[in-house]
């Protein structure tokens, strides 16, 4: 059988580690962090800043019962390059996605594998504070995200009715039949 480095490290019965990724994808850059101290390289060649350990994660859990959870991420200690992004137009980060994954290490904080996709969510809002430190400015950001299944809910036509359509792109005649699509029959070959 082909096991993972970090399965076959846990067969071994050695000690195995594992920590938060979290990669913010904004409009105009990606940034990456995860728990630890330093850059962390990981096996799919990406590189992740670390927080120092002032990083938190709360509100991952697996949406359950018909419920979409909002997840909350709270980032202290970040750089101002990204309290900057926090500060910015709602169009750097509306609607982007923020992915979190978990990432194995060794005895010695050696990665097992690439990192594994726990969660996607989009970014609703971000608020950013600042207080003084020991060593200069100190940036705490927030964001909230949601579930790209939050809006699952809406009626039959929510996303595909002309009426939709014509708010968005005036004039468009792409989804004025759509209505009575999901009642029709359609005999295909026609002979």
């Amino acid at each position: 059988m082909n096991f993972s480095a970090a399965v076959k490290e846990q067969m071994e019965g050695r000690l195995v580690r594992l920590d938060y990724l979290v990669e913010f994808r904004f409009a105009s850059s990606t940034v990456r962090l995860w728990n630890g101290f330093g850059p962390l390289g990981t096996q799919d060649s990406k590189v992740w800043e670390g927080l120092a350990g002032l990083g938190s994660l709360t509100g991952l859990q697996q949406a359950i019962n018909g419920t979409a959870p909002e997840q909350t991420l709270t980032l202290s200690g970040v750089d101002a390059r990204f309290a900057s992004i926090a500060r910015g137009e709602r169009e750097e980060y509306y609607g982007r996605a923020v992915l979190v994954y978990l990432q194995f290490f060794d005895e010695a904080w050696q990665t097992l594998d690439s990192p594994y996709a726990v969660s996607m969510r989009l970014m609703d809002r971000l608020t950013q504070t600042m207080a003084q430190g020991e060593d200069g400015p100190v940036y705490t950001v927030s964001v909230s995200a949601e579930t790209p299944f939050v809006t699952r809910r809406r009626p039959g036509f929510g996303y595909l009715t002309d009426r939709d359509q014509q708010q968005r792109y005036p004039g468009d005649r792409g989804l004025e039949r759509v209505a009575g699509i999901d009642q029709k029959t359609i005999i295909f070959p026609d002979y």
